[in-house]
């Protein structure tokens, strides 16, 4: 009987044990996150960020039932990420979906927010039907607000939008940032580009506390200077200005171009510039090339024949240094009409390559750019055979005053051997949405030693060994109704995770308590 007895405990401390686990581990929060690149990982940055929120952040997520297939994608991705958000902030933000009678309701909602509606294509009964749907975030904080529509692609960097957005709502947590652009270079990059030269400037508003300076003043003395391209000839005050800035331990972020390429009704040309900014630059020991670079491995667009696509070797695919790691995780980054940058002999200075072409290379040199004759050899072997040319580098080192007395009553400084210098020779370069624009943001933050801002910023691989679109990859599954088979996929994967450690707690308990009654039975013999 006291065999028994004892046999009867022993299951019943184990059960115990088991719902005790189960109970505990409702209360605990654990993740894998299974990712190659860790994308449902929080960085640094967001972190930091979240726990010093405070005042509560509220979000109202706007998504219609019927999404297309890449919003569903992205919506999934957002929701995952909105929950890593909440648990890293102390209470201080929430989230939640807003819901509505109809689709059209939600739409009208959503309008209140500034959150614009999606027209997309769809078969349905085998006829391609038009719907509207919507899909974006309004976020609310101490009486400040912000609101964003979601667009495919995104999910790759979710976790920097959301980020900025709650940037936007507590701007004084951004680090400071000088900005340098002349009148002349402005009004050509509007002329041209007005919709991306806007979006650019957003976006830095979106990450620093901008302080614009025309250099005719001395500038505040922030870490980190951008300087977006000069076009008109700056004057002897301006050159000084923005050399005292460097001697004075300031690191420069640099776009600027030697070729300029004009836009007309007649079509286009290019004129080289020479300006004193080169000089400038060539008694640091840099020197940018008055030359255009061209690549085999390059973009194509329409030639001068109808329908024709050709290579356009001026607009070079271009190789990142993986050392640095404001190139990091971009899978194209071109760029349109970029000069070759060297050292110049024998200049005591660190230079370092960060961007270059391939090994199948050439240049056209100005004033006479000759881009149809490039255009023309398209990929010719024999035409583009020179080794890579460099068109972004990284230079420190010692550096020399460009002058030798104070044009002010300031302080003059002779030299400084702990600024950096990055250089990109394209002054179009931060327009270029697909990688350009990151990158120059990114040097900004590897200047300002923001490397956890880089990581969120790149783009990351979502990949996820157990999703379902993955499982539906592996298995060849094409379902005619893909997101009911995601959706039930999904369902059996929650469920799994939910109860397959319940069992395996079950399991190992039965188990245990079979070899403890089989203990006590041998012993009793």
């Amino acid at each position: 009987m006291n065999t028994r007895n004892q046999i009867i405990t022993s299951y019943i401390i184990k059960i115990l044990i088991v719902v005790l686990v189960v109970i505990i581990s409702s209360f605990l929060y654990f993740r894998i996150d299974l990712s190659k690149s860790k994308s449902y990982t929080l960085g640094k940055a967001t972190k930091e960020t979240l726990h010093s929120l405070k005042d509560k952040v509220i979000v109202k997520v706007f998504a219609s039932q019927d999404l297309p297939q890449e919003l569903s994608t992205i919506n999934r991705s957002l929701k995952d990420m909105l929950e890593e958000f909440a648990r890293n902030s102390h209470n201080k933000f929430s989230f939640e979906y807003v819901r509505a009678s109809n689709n059209k309701e939600l739409i009208e909602q959503a309008k209140d927010y500034d959150i614009p509606a999606y027209s997309f294509t769809a078969y349905e009964d085998e006829k391609l039907v038009t719907k509207q749907v919507v899909f974006g975030l309004y976020l609310e904080s101490a009486g400040k607000s912000s609101s964003m529509y979601l667009r495919p692609g995104m999910e790759q960097m979710m976790e920097y939008q959301l980020l900025k957005q709650i940037n936007k709502l507590h701007p004084d947590n951004l680090p400071e940032l000088t900005v340098f652009m002349d009148s002349l270079s402005m009004v050509h990059q509007y002329t041209n580009y007005s919709d991306a030269l806007a979006t650019f400037f957003l976006e830095l508003m979106d990450n620093y506390r901008i302080t614009y300076t025309d250099l005719n003043t001395r500038p505040k003395h922030t870490p980190v200077m951008l300087c977006l391209g000069t076009i008109d000839t700056l004057s002897t005050k301006q050159l000084y200005y923005l050399d005292q800035y460097l001697m004075q331990n300031g690191n420069i972020v640099m776009t600027q171009d030697r070729a300029l390429m004009f836009l007309s009704e007649r079509g286009s040309a290019l004129a080289l510039l020479d300006g004193p900014i080169f000089r400038l630059l060539e008694h640091y020991g840099i020197r940018i090339e008055p030359n255009i670079v061209l690549d085999m491995e390059c973009e194509y667009g329409r030639g001068s024949g109808l329908g024709t696509i050709v290579p356009y070797p001026f607009i070079p695919r271009l190789r990142p240094n993986p050392k640095f790691p404001y190139t990091a995780g971009f899978p194209v980054i071109t760029m349109n009409i970029a000069s070759e940058i060297n050292p110049v002999p024998d200049a005591k200075i660190k230079f370092e390559k960060v961007l270059q072409t391939s090994n199948h290379s050439n240049v056209l040199i100005g004033p006479d750019f000759r881009v149809d004759i490039a255009v023309q050899k398209g990929l010719d072997p024999g035409y583009l055979s020179q080794p890579p040319k460099t068109v972004a580098a990284e230079v420190s080192g010692t550096f020399h005053s460009f002058f030798h007395v104070a044009l002010d009553d300031s302080t003059f400084y002779n030299s400084t051997d702990k600024s950096k210098i990055i250089l990109f020779a394209d002054s179009e370069f931060p327009l270029e949405f697909s990688a350009g624009a990151f990158i120059v943001l990114n040097a900004v933050d590897y200047l300002l030693g923001r490397n956890d801002m880089i990581k969120i910023r790149s783009p990351r691989d979502i990949y996820n060994e157990l999703s379902a679109e993955v499982y539906m990859q592996k298995h060849q599954m094409q379902p005619a109704e893909q997101e009911k088979t995601i959706s039930i996929l999904n369902r059996y994967f929650r469920l799994t995770a939910i109860f397959l450690p319940v069992l395996l707690l079950a399991l190992f308990g039965i188990i245990q308590a079979s070899r403890h009654a089989a203990k006590i039975k041998y012993e009793e013999k």
